[in-house]
């Protein structure tokens, strides 16, 4: 009885081995190539920063990581399209505090919620924002603008990146905060709309500093702060919000990566891994400096929190202005 046993155990380990020995071998992710979606024209931060972790991201893992650009609804298009995407690591996206967060703070209908139809993966870069006028107005500073504005009721117009995104809601903030009347001009992009500025077609706009630092410097935007606690090298004398007697419009933003909700552990750990190898490499460090971003480093968890504690602060914001999309 015993020998036959073992016979029986012996022959049982030879056939799993055999059946072991011709299942193919799983596929590392990725084996094909992925979708990054990002919802925002090319040319602001969210394009910029994202198509260096792409490039980064095709040479480490040998298989192309290609950008769609997908604006429109204040990012909700090109996020509507990762959210129902399936969660196999293949189509991922670009996210960021203002469209991510106050984007679906103020909006009263989305085809999908945040806190449910995501995965987070990576945060990429933080970055500032600058105030700037048109150089024809005749404004050189932030208290001089809201005298202007506070002398000519109604005539200011500024331009944002849709109704209810963080660029809105913090020129609402300037305008509830100094007590003055302007017209807001929603735009599809943040190059758009500076370009407008730039032209002199509107008078104001509070934007992203990778788009609006090249026209500011090229002297078509005339820049009157920066929303960050401190002044950029590259724009050494324009003051910090705080600084220009407007502390309550400081914010930085920032951008990351997520995915569908369910997505494998192990690809989210992969791709937050590879990210946080790409944001440490000096020269990636390099080329996000010369765009007025700063590189992080983070776990998925931590990225998570983030996007946690954000919609807790700017929910408590939006609530107390009553701001939501017309």
């Amino acid at each position: 009885m015993i020998p036959s046993m073992k016979v029986q155990t012996v022959a049982a380990v030879l056939l799993l081995g055999s059946l072991a020995a011709v299942q193919p071998a799983r596929a590392e992710y990725p084996e094909k190539p992925v979708r990054i979606i990002v919802n925002a024209a090319p040319g602001g931060a969210a394009d910029s920063t994202t198509r260096v972790v792409a490039t980064e991201l095709t040479q480490r893992l040998g298989q192309p990581f290609v950008i769609e650009n997908k604006p429109g609804a204040a990012g909700a298009i090109g996020l509507s399209e990762v959210a129902k995407a399936a969660p196999d690591g293949y189509v991922i996206g670009h996210n960021n505090l203002a469209t991510f967060i106050v984007g679906a703070l103020t909006a009263k209908h989305l085809p999908y919620k945040i806190d449910q139809d995501f995965t987070p993966i990576a945060k990429v870069f933080t970055q500032p924002n600058l105030v700037g006028v048109k150089p024809g107005l005749p404004v050189k500073t932030l208290g001089e603008l809201v005298a202007y504005a506070k002398a000519n009721p109604g005539k200011i117009s500024y331009g944002s990146t849709g109704q209810g995104t963080s660029l809105h809601v913090l020129t609402e903030m300037l305008r509830m905060n100094s007590g003055i009347e302007m017209t807001h001009v929603p735009y599809k992009s943040a190059p758009a709309a500076e370009s407008d500025l730039a032209a002199g077609h509107i008078d104001l706009m509070i934007s992203n500093f990778t788009s609006m630092e090249p026209q500011v410097r090229a002297g078509r935007i005339r820049a009157l702060a920066i929303t960050g606690p401190v002044r950029s090298p590259s724009l050494p004398n324009v003051p910090t919000v705080a600084q220009a007697g407007a502390p309550y419009l400081e914010m930085v933003t920032w951008g990351g990566i997520v995915g569908p909700r369910n997505m494998p552990p192990a690809v989210v750990k992969k791709l937050n891994t590879t990210i946080n190898e790409i944001l440490s490499d000096p020269k990636v460090r390099k080329q996000f400096e010369t765009m007025g971003s700063e590189a992080t480093v983070g776990s998925a968890e931590e990225f998570s929190a983030l996007i946690k504690a954000d919609t807790a602060k700017w929910g408590e914001v939006i609530r107390k202005g009553n701001i939501t999309v017309d």
